[in-house]
């Protein structure tokens, strides 16, 4: 029987491996994005079995809650969803203004989503529901404060989408029939498009919006057009920008 998440799990390194090679000025945004997503690995329990149910290494999931799949699947997502955006449309990130208590702005930030991801589970919406709905709620929060990065968030959801519409597929490709076999039905968003539910679509996209708008309001950071090749890649001595991350992306 095939270990279908950490299939899926390493397949979605792959973008953020890629951003990470092509695009230095963003190394640093990206490195703090997988240490501040790590913690979120260990939500797993809330998605497992009620939405799906994988095979994990050595059972960890029914033993502790978690696995090693979800460690390397947040820090694929959080990475390439942080910078999905800035890559797609040659952007950089630039300061703006003095930040203080960056870090405590990100973790207030992190507790509130969390927050209101247990209160709508409480209530009886279903995880995965719950998890973008907030993502959704604290994204708006921070777009009433800062209107410049609403057209970067959306387009940032778009283009996460997308990446991860395309690991869908090649993953169902790798394991045929894995969405069938693995995934329970969905309540809200019942088929599928090209295959993959519409369910991990959302996903995608919640986390490309989040991890958009979330690092720049904490950070204190906005974006700018890329000023040249000498900058990025070119140039492995190439400011990375400042210290910034998302918080990863909410309970998965």
């Amino acid at each position: 029987m095939t270990y279908e998440f950490l299939v899926m799990a390493l397949l979605f390194l792959v973008p953020g491996a890629v951003f990470w090679l092509v695009r230095a000025d963003l190394r640093g945004l990206m490195r703090r994005t997988v240490l501040a997503s790590l913690p979120f690995a260990a939500t797993e329990w809330l998605f497992y079995p009620e939405y799906w149910t994988p095979r994990f290494l050595f059972n960890l999931a029914d033993r502790i809650g978690f696995g090693v799949e979800d460690v390397l699947f947040v820090a694929g997502l959080g990475a390439f969803s942080s910078c999905a955006y800035a890559v797609a449309f040659r952007r950089t990130v630039v300061p703006r203004g003095q930040g203080t208590r960056p870090w405590e702005r990100a973790v207030g930030g992190i507790a509130a989503m969390l927050a209101l991801t247990g209160l709508l589970l409480a209530v009886g919406v279903p995880i995965l529901y719950a998890a973008v709905a907030a993502m959704g709620v604290c994204t708006l929060v921070v777009l009433v404060g800062r209107p410049d990065l609403v057209l970067p968030s959306l387009l940032g959801a778009g283009v996460s989408c997308v990446i991860y519409l395309g690991l869908c597929l090649l993953f169902a490709r790798l394991v045929p029939g894995v969405f069938e076999r693995t995934w329970r039905p969905s309540l809200l968003l019942p088929g599928r498009f090209l295959g993959v539910p519409w369910d991990e679509l959302l996903y995608g996209a919640g986390a490309g919006l989040v991890a958009t708008a979330f690092p720049a309001w904490a950070f204190r950071f906005a974006f700018a057009p890329l000023p040249g090749r000498e900058s990025t890649s070119r140039n492995p001595r190439a400011p990375h920008g400042p210290p910034a991350a998302p918080p990863g992306p909410p309970p998965r």
